[in-house]
């Protein structure tokens, strides 16, 4: 293009820009900064704003999430998601024992059956912890080759405690009252039997003769009844027996009179006294004089075991 048309080309923009139709090259310069400066400052805002909701929306998070943990857990109806309670200061401890605390070493039950046993069972019975001569005061005094056997009493009556009896010896002898010459006949024949019983033998023999009673309270020779407990050893029993009463020779006497004889049993642990009084010839037996004899026994018996 020649240098004419150039210059004529310069001076119409230059006239352009005089009319405002076009900004000249400063201004263009300097309104562009401010365009730049205004986009600056537009984006550095959101920017600014953007940064404060995320502030307060993690603010607003911790929160709620501090509130959750304020408030009491929500009850549930499932308790499979329900945590277990933790006991407190006052609540007894755990029956399982943890891993610091030894086991129980509480005792067994006291329904539970003791497990000591008594004194060992006895080759025999010795003389000590049987009635003695001297006790009779008389020389009718014998000790048998063989004990006896549990007193009489009808069919009905069980002694099951036979099967437990371990050892057992009698003695025999003719009884005088105290006061009672030498010369006279003694007052009573009786029978002093102690036996040793296995287990529970001697409790079961008390409670056999208890129910020999109830099961034969009359028979065709005899008449039995319980007297009661005489307080003496672990346990006792005195039984009245009476029968018909006979003379001299032994005939039934028909004026109803009874003859009265006593059977007296004192328990001491495993072990069991039994007084029998069968009278002298046609004499009957005194309540109180077979009470005496029984509480010698039962001192005899309770030094020996």
């Amino acid at each position: 293009m020649p240098n004419t048309e150039v210059d004529d080309a310069f001076a119409a923009l230059s006239s352009d820009a005089e009319r405002g139709l076009l900004l000249s090259g400063p201004e263009l310069r300097r309104q562009a900064g401010k365009r730049h400066n205004r986009g600056l400052a537009v984006t550095l805002s959101a920017v600014a704003v953007i940064a404060v909701a995320a502030s307060g929306a993690g603010w607003s998070l911790a929160n709620s999430s501090n509130r959750e943990t304020a408030l009491p857990p929500a009850e549930n109806s499932s308790p499979s998601f329900s945590p277990p309670p933790q006991p407190s200061s006052s609540a007894p401890p755990s029956s399982s024992p943890s891993l610091s605390e030894p086991p129980s070493s509480a005792p067994p039950p006291a329904s539970a059956p003791p497990t000591a046993e008594g004194p060992p069972l006895p080759k025999s019975i010795p003389a000590k912890a049987l009635l003695t001569k001297a006790d009779s005061r008389s020389d009718n005094f014998a000790r048998l080759d063989e004990a006896r056997g549990v007193p009489e009493f009808c069919s009905k009556a069980k002694f099951p405690s036979r099967d437990q009896k371990g050892v057992s010896a009698s003695v025999q002898l003719g009884y005088r009252k105290a006061g009672t010459p030498a010369e006279y006949i003694p007052d009573d024949l009786i029978y002093d039997t102690v036996t040793v019983f296995r287990g529970q033998g001697a409790q079961d023999y008390l409670g056999d003769l208890r129910r020999a009673v109830q099961a034969c309270p009359s028979t065709k020779d005899a008449e039995f009844d319980s007297l009661g407990s005489l307080g003496l050893g672990d346990e006792s029993l005195m039984i009245k027996r009476s029968f018909t009463a006979t003379d001299g020779e032994g005939n039934p006497v028909d004026n109803g009179s009874k003859t009265v004889t006593f059977i007296a049993a004192v328990r001491i642990d495993d072990a069991v006294t039994l007084v029998e009084s069968v009278g002298y010839e046609n004499l009957g037996s005194e309540q109180a004089e077979i009470e005496k004899v029984a509480k010698v026994a039962a001192g005899r018996l309770d030094d020996w075991r």
